[in-house]
Parts: structure tokens; sequence; C-alpha cells
């Protein structure tokens, strides 16, 4: 029998050159199955295990309050879930945001602490220690006279309520006054000016804000306030446009915010889901005006003229007392009362009333003139007072505004004329300017002075007042029309180079928002105004397009925009424009070629490229033209244009809304036109500016674009 034999091999003796041994199937099994552990053990750690996030944040205190932005916090896996706040007060704050805020108690340091978590449950930590100290805030308003400006600094205020001890102006020219809270000065130079106030208070801590000044021969200074919060709640002719196809009330509560269906909407059902719509919010509107030379008793814009061959005095005027309504329940009612409808109470409803779809306007008050002036703005026939107060009885009819005698009849006839020629409403209401009454009724004083009481109501009010406002005595017609495409009264026989005819109003856009005004002004050789009203559509929700500058993109950012817009929304017959109207006349004209990025959250063209919604303008800053706008210092709503999306069956969007202070992002194009106070939230901006442009240019683009941001995000 052969002998059997065993090979043993001693792995630790082979060499290189050693053969390689036959292995047999159960060594590789055993081998695949290490190999397999192994590369599973590495597998599950990949998969399953979990670096903890790193804290980090930066703290910045404003008085009593706090401003926390934990965005450098990191985590390895990319999943950070939650951020909570520990203020060293005793309180804290879980927030799926690493932007916040927090007010303290009193004056004392407060160590803060972040953890952040991510979706697996792992944290990290930091804090940092904060002095919390309170000082006066400086905060004034400037309005101008011509050369004169006064000043008022009782809106100074300390967060812990303490008392001001000590005003110090500094005005800017090389002068100061220590009087008070409330000063002013007259400039013997008309140029730009920074003017200073520091305020002090018991504990010799001081703060100090600066604004712009620009004392001019004429002066128009424009202050923006009460955003979010004017005429909130809302009226209900609000309720009345939704019912037809107007503005809807986002949120009626302070802070309101509405949104605006954009004139495709209402064009036509089939270009309804094209909509590229806006949101908006309201604020009030107060304009001062000063020597303008754009109105005079010669032509004086606002009024008509029916007898021209009559000529002022040295000593004639007209002086203009009017309040501007939109038609709600309540004014309908009142107007019943003074017999202006024949309508019962509570006859608003939609479709009760020819003008009670929540467009309908009212104008009322007085104009007082001299003997001289009633001649020529209204065609009195009179060489003394007796004559004037029988051509008044015989001319009015004071009873019955549905009947107003032939002066009410022809003022009426004369708002239609303008209102769809000169001035031509059409493409800025989307429907024609019509008069449902003009009343008027007049008394004349023994030394001839004539008061007249005056009542109007119709469409488009509005948008006629814009146009005096905005263009003056040009003729905003002959500006924008085509030739041989016929008006209502009007043959255009020449197509006008864009700005070949300037505007020459005293407002620095073309838009009036003229829900709950008042108008002051007086006539002679210019005019002096005080305009105080509800202004809107144009402060805007927007998405800035982030760090890559790229619209659509997860990197947008929230915003709210201030820029000058003109009236006109509705693009001119034979535009090509899909909102295309039948009508010849638009401002839009000049945009026919050019498409603008649309940035409204939620809109259904949020980040595309579309046609020019409405004409845009340059804020004329020449010298004596002046912006204030003074922000909430409260919360307000933020319209995330990420997370916010265009909702096609309810035609408005879904919209993802977080609330937050504001602040200035940005002013384009920079420069040293403006200041911005932080503390307060108050821009100023003031002339004389030069835009790069011949200032005998309209602008094509609106300039400036004041963006402001969310101090936090949500």
């Amino acid at each position: 029998m052969e002998e059997e034999r065993t090979e043993r091999v001693d792995v630790e003796d082979w060499g290189e050159e050693a053969p390689p041994k036959k292995r047999s199937p159960l060594i590789k099994i055993a081998a695949v199955v290490v190999a397999l552990a192994v590369a599973g053990v590495a597998v599950w750690w990949f998969a399953f295990s979990n670096n903890p996030p790193t804290a980090s944040f930066t703290a910045q205190a404003f008085d009593l309050r706090v401003l926390v932005d934990g965005t450098n916090s990191t985590d390895p896996d990319g999943n950070i879930a939650t951020y909570t706040w520990d203020w060293g007060d005793g309180t804290s704050e879980t927030t799926t945001g690493p932007e916040t805020d927090h007010t303290y108690p009193d004056e004392t340091s407060y160590t803060i602490g972040l953890t952040v978590t991510d979706t697996r449950g792992a944290a990290g930590t930091a804090s940092r220690t904060v002095s919390i100290q309170v000082f006066p805030t400086a905060h004034f308003i400037a309005r101008h006279d011509r050369m004169s400006v006064s000043f008022d600094g009782t809106g100074s205020f300390h967060a812990l309520n303490a008392s001001i001890a000590s005003y110090r102006w500094d005005f800017g020219d090389g002068t100061t006054d220590t009087s008070g809270p409330v000063v002013s000065h007259t400039y013997a130079t008309s140029q730009r000016y920074a003017v200073t106030l520091t305020v002090t208070d018991a504990r010799n801590r001081e703060g100090t804000a600066s604004r712009y000044v620009s004392p001019a021969d004429t002066t128009v200074d424009i202050l923006a306030e009460k955003f979010f919060e004017a005429e909130c709640p809302y009226r209900d002719y609000w309720g009345a446009r939704a019912e037809s196809y107007g503005d809807q009330v986002l949120q009626s509560e302070m802070p309101c915010t509405n949104y605006y269906p954009w004139v495709l909407f209402s064009s036509s059902p089939s270009l309804q889901p094209f909509n590229p719509s806006y949101v908006y919010t309201l604020y009030r509107w107060d304009a001062r005006v000063r020597n303008h030379p754009g109105y005079s008793l010669i032509e004086p814009v606002m009024l008509p003229v029916f007898n021209s061959s009559v000529n002022p005095v040295p000593t004639s005027y007209v002086q203009i007392n009017l309040t501007f309504e939109y038609l709600d329940t309540k004014l309908f009612d009142d107007l019943y009362t003074k017999s202006y409808f024949g309508l019962p109470p509570g006859s608003f409803a939609v479709g009760s009333t020819f003008y009670s779809d929540g467009f309908g306007h009212s104008v009322m008050g007085t104009f007082t003139m001299d003997l001289t002036m009633s001649k020529r703005i209204l065609g009195v026939e009179a060489n003394d007072v007796t004559e004037a107060r029988a051509w008044w009885a015989r001319n009015v009819n004071p009873n019955s505004p549905r009947n107003p005698g032939p002066l009410g009849t022809r003022y009426g006839a004369w708002l239609e004329d303008v209102g769809n020629g000169k001035y031509d409403v059409y493409n800025g209401f989307e429907w024609y300017y019509v008069t449902d009454y003009t009343w008027l009724n007049g008394s004349v004083a023994d030394d001839g002075t004539t008061t007249v009481q005056f009542a109007t109501a119709g469409w488009a009010l509005e948008v006629l007042e814009a146009r005096w406002f905005y263009w003056g005595k040009a003729d905003y017609q002959k500006a924008v029309c085509v030739k041989w495409r016929n008006t209502t009264t009007v043959t255009c026989d020449e197509t006008l180079d864009y700005g070949a005819i300037l505007p020459q109003g005293w407002s620095p856009m073309e838009t009036c928002w003229c829900e709950h005004a008042t108008i002051n002004g007086r006539i002679t050789s210019s005019l002096d105004l005080d305009f105080v009203g509800i202004q809107g559509y144009h402060f805007e929700a927007w998405g800035n397009w982030g760090p890559d500058g790229i619209p659509k993109t997860a990197d947008d950012l929230p915003a709210w925009v201030f820029t000058a817009y003109m009236m006109d929304y509705v693009p001119r017959a034979g535009s090509g424009s899909s909102g295309a109207s039948g009508f010849p006349n638009s401002a839009l004209r000049w945009y026919e070629d050019l498409e603008a990025y649309h940035g409204t959250p939620g809109s259904y063209g949020y980040g595309e490229q579309i046609e020019y919604l409405v004409g845009q303008g340059r804020w004329p800053l020449n010298a004596g033209s002046t912006l204030t706008i003074v922000l909430p210092r409260f919360e307000v709503p933020w319209y995330d244009p990420v997370r916010s999306t265009w909702n096609a069956e309810k035609k408005i969007g879904d919209y993802y809304v977080f609330n937050s202070t504001m602040t200035l992002r940005l002013v384009r194009p920079g420069g040293s036109y403006f200041i911005w106070d932080s503390r307060a939230k108050v821009l100023s901006m003031a002339g004389p500016h030069d835009w790069g442009v011949p200032p005998t240019q309209l602008p094509l683009e609106g300039t400036p674009w004041i963006e402001f941001g969310p101090e936090t995000r949500g």
C-alpha cells in the first residue's frame, strides 16, 4: 500500500519564490465571508454613522433687542434641523431657521447659547456674552417751504421710556440750535445739506441721526410713512372689487397686504392662467409743494378756463380744498342724506348701482377765488357782486345734483373732455373716464370773494388726478399716442419720440392712490399745495435674485421694493401684447420691444422674462426735491420667493409668509444722495443728483430702485 503523505505549509516561511498553495473551497468561502463582513461594517458606518453639527453665531445688540444669526453653523452631513436659543434670561426659543431676535427686560450682560440639532439627534453648542445698553434714538422729520426748513424731533424715543434731556441741531451750513425738539432754519444757498440731531438722556448717553435737506426756490417734499397700517382694516369697497375683477385683501388687520390680479386677469378668462400678478401694501403719502411753476392762473391744469379773455389781476388767486374717497357703504349713505344719489341707505352692493363695483370715486370740497377768477375759471358773467349773485342763481340748481343746472353740466363735460382727451385715462384704468354727476353751488361775499361748493363722482377720477399731478400742463395724449390711431376726442397726427414731451407737474411719479385723501392748494402765478392721501400699488413684495444673481433659484431673497412708476398698465391696441386692449394710447408704447424679469413671489411669472407691466419713471432729484421714507419698527409680512408658488386653480399665489422687521438692503444706483438711519428706520433722499442722463429725458427704467429686506429670516 502506498504510504499516505501529508504536506504541512507554514505561511510565515513563504518567500517570494514559494509556489502558490492550492486552497480548498472551504477556505475560499471563509475568505469571502470575512471580506463581506468587513465591507458591511464600512457600509454600515457610511450609512448610519453621524457627525454632530458645529454651532456658530453672531449677535448684534440694539438697545434691549439683540439680533442673532446662526447661518455659520455647519453639519458635515448637511442636516441641521433645529436651532435652539437660550437667551440667558430664563427664556429659550426653538426655530427651524438660523436667524431670530430677542428683547431683554433690562440692561445687563447676558450669555446667549445656541444648540443646533441635526435630523438624527446629534447636537452642537456655542455661546457668547452680549452687553445690553440702552441709548436714546434721535428721530426727526424735515419739511421744506422753499428756503426755509422745519424740523420735528419729537419722534425721538428711548427704549426704557426715559426722557430726552436735550436736543442739539447741526443744520449742515455751519449753524446750530439747542432750543428744543421743534425748530426751523432758513438757508442762504440752495444746495443739499446733511442735518444732524443729537439727543441726550438724563444719564448723558447720546444718540444721533442725520437727514438730507434741499432748500430751493421751488420745493417738492414727499414723506412716505404708515406702511402696512394706513387704512387698516380695509373698507368694504375692496370686497366689491374682488367680486368684480379687482384686488383681493390678503391681510386686513395691521400689517395689511393686498393682491392685485393684473391686467391679464381682467381682460380675458383665457389669459388668467398666465396672470403675472403682484402683492403690495398701502402707505400714507404726504406731499408739500411750494412755488411750483407748472400751474398758474393762466393755466391752472386742475380747473377749467371757461373764459380765457378774462385775465387775472395782481391779487387774483384760487384756493382749493377737496377730499377724495372711493365709494363705500358709509359714503353712499352719506351722499344719500345730501340727495346726491337719490338712492336708499344700504344700497351699496355689487351690481345694485353703476358705481358700486369698488372703483367708483368721489371728490367733494370747495374752491374759493376772487371775482375776477370766477369769471375766468367758471365763466361767471358779471360786472359786480350783484350781477354775480344773479348769475349763480340762474346757472346752478343747489337742491338737485342729478339736475345740476348749466354750470354743473358744463363742468362735467369739461372733466370728460380732458379725461378722455389730453389726459386720456383709459390705459391707466382699463375704461373710459365716466362722470356720474358734477354739482356746483356758489356764494358771493360783499368783497367779491366767491366760494364754490363742488362735488363729483364717477370712474377714473384717480387716474385723471394722477395725470394732473405728474404731467401738469403737458399733453399726456400727444406724448404717448401713435399716428392715425384715434381717441374718443383727438386724432393723433404725429408719433413722438420717447421723452419728446416731458412731464411738467409737481408729482415725482404718475401714481395717485386717492383713498381718504385731502388736497389744500393755492394757485397764483405758481402752485402751493399740501396733498395727503393713501398710496398703493407700487410698494411691492419682490424677490431678490440672491448671491448667484440668477432668478428663480434656491438663494433668492424676499424683499419689499419702492421705485417710481407711471399709471398705465394696459398695453395699447396693435402692440402685439397678450394683454392689449382695443384702445390706442398707452405709455407702455415705449416698452413694447423690452422685457423685464417679474419678481413677485408666488406669481405665475416669477423669475420669468415678461413684457413690462407698467411704465417706470425716474425720481426727479433736482434742487428742492426730497423723499423721506419712514418704515415701521414692528414686524411685517415677507413673502418667501423660494417657497411661495403659483396656484393655477385659484389664480393666486400659495404664499409662504413669515414676519420680521425691516432694514435697507440696497439702493440702485448707489451714490451720495441718500442716508439710511438704521435705528429709526428712515431713508432720507434729496437732490440735486445727476442720474447720468440729460435732465430733459424720461427714463426707461425705474430709478432709484430702493429695496428693503428682513432683519431675520423665517
